[in-house]
């Protein structure tokens, strides 16, 4: 096993700098600041941002109210917020289409996850595979750069003749796009690990294995992590586009439906909910990635 000196030797210093160590273990859990006894500590000033947050939004909601009462937006495009609300019961109690609003919502959330849990099964193996072989990426790395570039709208014509109108085609849209991202995005991640790091473990004794679990995983977890969450609001924000193939049931056909005949407040209430099902599931996401990395002093 190679012998370095600590004191001199450039990886292993970076190394102990990164990875913290007590009596010469790398230690379990490093210490940072906002954190007592393993758990971190909430900064004084999140609650007054989340405070600023709700009032900017109440205020943009009196704002739109006053300016319909005062009669300064044109109805049939801008419609008031009592008549959106209304839209909103009415959808509650009578549905659309002749299908309850929550099956309407469930159908597209439906889709929006599938496609996405199909790209986390199949982009991060693959994108950990490109970021630690140098000739896969070569292969690889001239199709995803000319496959990213294309709007997935472009492919709706030769998905619903590949996949037909049924469900696949749609699912298959939404996997497309975000196994993109999250290929790409793993492949840089486990590429940005620092070389010294992984010089430093070998200089330690560490096998293959240890160094990829031990190093390469926890190093590049954070922008794994961070894809994960981008790639659930690309799959999200897809829906619409995938519900263009034929689709019968979900928040992009009610949207396409009710613009077609000109039902606008049906439209704005589709799009609030695709809106506030986007944070939520946002909001999901980041409190995961915050708590799988609380030991690296994420927020």
């Amino acid at each position: 096993m190679a012998m370095c000196c600590r004191s001199s030797c450039r990886p292993c210093a970076k190394a102990e700098r990164a990875f913290p160590t007590w009596g010469g273990r790398l230690s379990a859990r490093p210490s940072f600041p906002n954190f007592k006894n393993g758990v971190a500590m909430a900064k004084p000033t999140d609650t007054r941002y989340r405070v600023i947050s709700i009032v900017a939004v109440g205020a943009a909601l009196a704002l739109w109210a006053g300016l319909s009462t005062a009669g300064l937006l044109e109805v049939n495009k801008f419609p008031p917020v009592q008549a959106i609300w209304k839209a909103l019961s009415d959808l509650l109690t009578q549905g659309y289409s002749g299908r309850p609003f929550h099956e309407q919502i469930l159908a597209s959330v439906g889709r929006a996850l599938a496609g996405f849990s199909l790209a986390v099964l199949a982009g991060i193996p693959l994108g950990i595979w490109l970021g630690t072989n140098r000739f896969a990426d070569a292969v690889m790395s001239p199709f995803l750069t000319f496959m990213r570039p294309i709007p997935p709208i472009a492919l709706v014509p030769l998905f619903t003749f590949y996949f037909g109108i049924g469900e696949g085609s749609k699912i298959a849209l939404i996997f497309l796009t975000a196994f993109l991202y999250l290929t790409v995005n793993t492949a840089a991640g486990v590429k940005s690990v620092p070389e010294d790091l992984i010089l430093a473990s070998r200089s330690l004794g560490l096998t293959r294995r240890q160094i990829f679990f031990r190093v390469i995983m926890p190093a590049s977890s954070a922008q794994i992590l961070t894809g994960m969450r981008i790639s659930m609001t690309l799959s999200w924000t897809l829906v619409v586009a995938a519900e263009l193939i034929a689709a019968q049931v979900g928040l992009g056909y009610m949207i396409t439906d009710a613009t077609t005949f000109f039902r606008i407040p049906i439209v704005f209430v589709g799009i609030l909910t695709i809106g506030l099902i986007g944070l939520l599931l946002e909001g999901i996401l980041l409190a995961v990635e915050r708590r799988a990395l609380h030991w690296r002093g994420k927020q």
